[in-house]
């Protein structure tokens, strides 16, 4: 007789997913059948770190991206969003990217690895203004934005307004958003010589970070260093400062000061994909609470990852942090 395959479907094509992926097919037993699934919005996966080396013209944007169906092996990928997830059913309802025709895909195994999205938390303006550091797109779009700033600034019908048009500030002073403020500073103030009527003081850069002390993720002393060396390049920095809204008039902060500025990059907050928040799961700010293992309590079968997944260190008692 011959044995069923067993169903393993992953939703995510990003490092988690992907690479659960490709580690259950160099493992899995050859004896076993196996039907592996691997769900994802894009059909590349997108190496994150290096985003604000694209943003800044550092790294090509083809240094960045793998196709996903070149890596799997035995594997199906499904170029889908996710829309619902029945635990009861174990069935999947996914559709094409751009909406239209929906699929259900059934799983005995369901891993979640759908990360995060960014957060605005409600702010005005904000999600209607600010450019974002979380895809390929995004890089892109600050590139270009930084690019059409410089060209407008070097015209003297917009003279009056260059100051405004040549600050930009970052919002957030963890990983992405330290890295994307030194990149974008050192693109446009290297850009400035190939324009006429541009010099390096019409720059500006503001980094604004709620916390005390910028990358919070390590060491307060290594953080203080890395505040210490942007101011030294020329970055202003803010610390104990927090975004309140956006508006034709500028970046509003909660020391009550207002930033003019055509450009504003968010990196101070994500949440966990509201796809998960369906789920009758245990969640902790919205992401699913696992165990040790990275199953999901109570849900034989379900297993979850990286930016969706609160994981304990039993060292600390503590969620680990979100990677994969």
């Amino acid at each position: 007789m011959t044995r069923p395959p067993v169903r393993v479907t992953i939703l995510g094509g990003g490092f988690g997913g992907l690479y659960t992926a490709m580690q259950l097919e160099k493992r899995w037993p050859r004896d076993v059948p196996l039907e592996l699934t691997l769900v994802s919005r894009d059909n590349h996966m997108l190496f994150t770190p290096m985003l604000h080396e694209v943003a800044a013209s550092d790294v090509d944007l083809t240094h960045v991206v793998n196709p996903i169906r070149k890596l799997l092996r035995r594997g199906v990928f499904f170029a889908g969003e996710v829309e619902a997830i029945d635990v009861v059913r174990h069935e999947i309802t996914v559709c094409h990217v751009g909406g239209g025709h929906r699929h259900r895909l059934s799983y005995d195994h369901l891993v979640l690895a759908l990360g995060s999205v960014t957060n605005f938390f409600g702010l005005p303006g904000l999600a209607q203004s600010a450019l974002t550091m979380k895809s390929l797109g995004d890089a892109i779009a600050v590139r270009n934005r930084a690019i059409q700033l410089l060209e407008e600034a070097d015209f003297e019908c917009y003279a009056a307004d260059r100051h405004d048009l040549l600050t930009f500030v970052v919002a957030g002073g963890g990983f992405a958003g330290v890295e994307t403020a030194a990149a974008l500073y050192d693109f446009v103030r290297d850009a400035l010589e190939f324009y006429r009527h541009l010099k390096p003081e019409d720059a500006r850069l503001v980094l604004v970070h709620p916390g005390p002390v910028l990358l919070p993720e390590l060491d307060p002393a290594l953080g203080a260093y890395a505040g210490d060396e942007l101011t030294r390049q020329g970055i202003e920095v803010r610390l104990n400062t927090a975004v309140t809204g956006v508006d034709e008039a500028g970046v509003h902060l909660s020391d009550g000061s207002t930033i003019r500025t055509r450009a504003l990059i968010w990196t101070a907050g994500t949440t966990a994909n509201p796809v998960l928040a369906g789920l009758p799961c245990p969640k902790d700010r919205g992401r699913v609470v696992v165990d040790a293992t990275l199953a999901v309590p109570g849900f034989p079968g379900i297993w979850a990852l990286g930016d969706c997944a609160a994981i304990p260190d039993p060292a600390t008692g503590r969620q680990q942090p979100p990677t994969a």
